[in-house]
């Protein structure tokens, strides 16, 4: 029996991934042929509900765009896209992580946030909405961490941190840039 590299790749990740997001949501992952060669993988059929240690709710919509190793039966993914979007509980931008150096109506080709503070009087004359404040790369981990520790979203997971180092770990080992 032949195996397929990129197959045993492909869904390495994205259990990786699943297992990262059930440290705060029980959500499913998705993966489904997008643009030439890629593959795209979503939560749900939308942003994924997060509850808050007072009670409140968060969202989170998380999407990636990743080169389907399985034709060329690689070893490896490489993401060629991510955008991890934070929401407030009436499902409005707080911020974003983006990296999408392909988007046409956006060829920002470096990891960057939004910030979407314009409501308040102090932040609208710099409309950080439309900012594209550089980042460095961002790891879906790094951004639930975040989200646990700062936000004080929930945790589903009593092993959380575990889950998130060892992610971590994965990651600084097959990246193929910072």
């Amino acid at each position: 029996m032949t195996t397929n590299k990129g197959q045993a790749a492909l869904n390495d990740y994205t259990e990786e991934l699943q297992k990262i997001v059930s440290c705060v949501a029980r959500d499913v992952c998705f993966v489904y042929p997008n643009r030439e060669g890629r593959q795209a993988l979503a939560w749900s059929q939308g942003p994924v509900k997060l509850k808050r240690n007072d009670g409140g709710v968060l969202y989170i919509d998380i999407s990636q765009e990743i080169d389907d190793p399985v034709p060329e039966n690689k070893d490896a993914v490489s993401t060629r896209e991510y955008i991890y979007s934070i929401l407030d509980e009436e499902q409005k931008d707080l911020i974003g992580f983006h990296y999408h150096p392909d988007l046409d109506d956006d060829p920002v080709l470096y990891p960057h946030i939004h910030v979407y503070a314009d409501a308040d009087k102090r932040f609208s004359f710099f409309n950080l909405h439309k900012r594209h404040i550089p980042s460095g790369r961002v790891a879906l981990e790094d951004v639930i961490e975040w989200l646990i520790v700062e936000l004080e979203v929930k945790p589903l997971r009593e092993d959380w941190k575990e889950i998130l180092q060892g992610a971590r770990e994965k990651f600084k080992q097959s990246r193929t840039w910072a």
